[in-house]
């Protein structure tokens, strides 16, 4: 993994500086700075043949050229009038850094110069007289500094730009692996639910055979087996589920028109028997309801799902809602508990399989995956908000069907 994000940056990096150019011929334009015309126009003579020259009588007159020009080395006398050559090249500093500083100067001011260099507004000073040889050289010497300070920030920018694609490109591996391991882990439930799934199916059918024989004799004195014989085929038709989505099976729907609120009425009575809820209340309440052409098994597994959730979320004696209705668009299962809440940062992740952020009540961490794939084999959609005052509310939306076949 190392050596492939190790790659990944060199390619990217080589990517970015190969587009840059090089070895194109540049011109340099200077700005020479001096009250005294004697001085000025020598300068401006020898220096011209190389350079594009500019020329200032004053450090106003060099700022409003700066204004309008591209400059890039600004070589100012030290004393002019209304403005030294210090204050000049301190403003140029301030407002165009990039811009490579020079003074020239006399003996009697070489401690202020030194103190100019040391604060970085001024490059390099030149003492009077000087010499044109040592000038090129100063000149030289100050625009290849330039060019590679340049260069340096160009490749910091680089190289930021080089590491923002391989931090990109590494996630997408992190993704890519992440999504081979769960795909493992599907393979190997897959495996172990085949088996799982054969030896539960034994024994239900033993318990659904004595159930019938029960029943021929006591199903008046035990009403209550109708509803074990209801439950034991519902766990049959759960087994099969876990086995099928952990093979990654997609069965077609069973699309036909019932009752969502029969539905959810058998949904929250079967809760009523379970221990995860007999310290709570779960309450229905119910809008306008009309039939619904849905697949009224996978509607009943996915509120069960999202009901066991609440009940982890919730404590003793507290109470979760269940809200069904109906209208033009759409039937709209709402649950909401008042328990510990999903933190915000992990509400998108609750929907990726074997994730859990249960750790008093581990699960496999299928349950919310399986309710998502529920809804969008339906083609509706599901999503997590924060109840107010502390909770949880799922919200799924089912559309009503068209006249297309539903096979997932």
């Amino acid at each position: 993994m190392l050596f492939i994000s190790m790659l990944l940056f060199s390619v990217t990096l080589l990517d970015i500086l190969g587009d840059r150019k090089s070895g194109e011929t540049v011109s340099r334009t200077l700005l020479l700075v001096d009250d005294e015309v004697d001085i000025l126009e020598p300068m401006l003579i020898l220096l011209e043949e190389d350079y594009t020259v500019l020329t200032a009588r004053s450090g106003p007159e060099a700022l409003e050229i700066l204004e309008h020009a591209s400059v890039d080395m600004i070589i100012s006398d030290q004393r002019m009038p209304k403005m030294t050559g210090v204050e000049l090249l301190t403003r140029v500093w301030e407002r165009y850094p990039e811009i490579v500083r020079i003074i020239l100067t006399g003996y009697t001011d070489t401690d202020a110069m030194i103190q100019a260099v040391n604060e970085g507004r001024v490059y390099r000073y030149i003492v009077k007289p000087w010499n044109l040889d040592d000038m090129q050289v100063v000149i030289k010497q100050g625009l290849e500094w330039n060019d590679l300070r340049q260069e340096k920030g160009q490749l910091n920018a680089d190289l930021a730009q080089a590491n923002k694609a391989l931090a990109e490109r590494t996630e997408q591996l992190e993704r890519a692996q992440e999504t081979i391991v769960q795909q493992e882990k599907l393979a190997a439930i897959g495996r172990f639910a085949a088996e799982m799934v054969h030896e539960m199916n034994n024994h239900l059918h033993i318990i659904l055979g004595l159930n019938a024989s029960l029943s021929l004799s006591m199903e008046e004195e035990l009403p209550e087996l109708k509803d074990l014989e209801t439950q034991a085929k519902t766990l049959a038709e759960i087994a099969r589920d876990i086995r099928d989505f952990a093979k990654g099976a997609v069965l077609p729907l069973a699309m036909t028109r019932a009752d969502p609120l029969k539905t959810a009425k058998d949904v929250v009575r079967a809760c009523k028997h379970h221990p995860a809820f007999r310290a709570l209340d779960v309450q229905l309440i119910t809008g306008p309801v009309s039939e619904w052409v849905m697949d009224a098994r996978q509607i009943k597994h996915l509120l069960i799902n999202l009901l066991k959730n609440a009940a982890k979320a919730s404590d003793r004696n507290s109470t979760i809602e269940v809200y069904v209705a109906t209208n033009d668009d759409a039937l709209v299962f709402r649950i909401t508990d008042h328990g510990v809440g999903i933190p915000d940062d992990l509400r998108e992740r609750i929907w990726e399989p074997f994730f859990t952020t249960w750790d008093r009540q581990p699960g496999t961490g299928l349950g919310l995956s399986i309710c998502r794939r529920s809804v969008e084999m339906h083609g509706g959609d599901i999503e997590c908000h924060p109840t107010k005052g502390g909770g949880t509310t799922f919200i799924v939306r089912i559309p009503r069907a068209t006249d297309e076949a539903k096979t997932g």
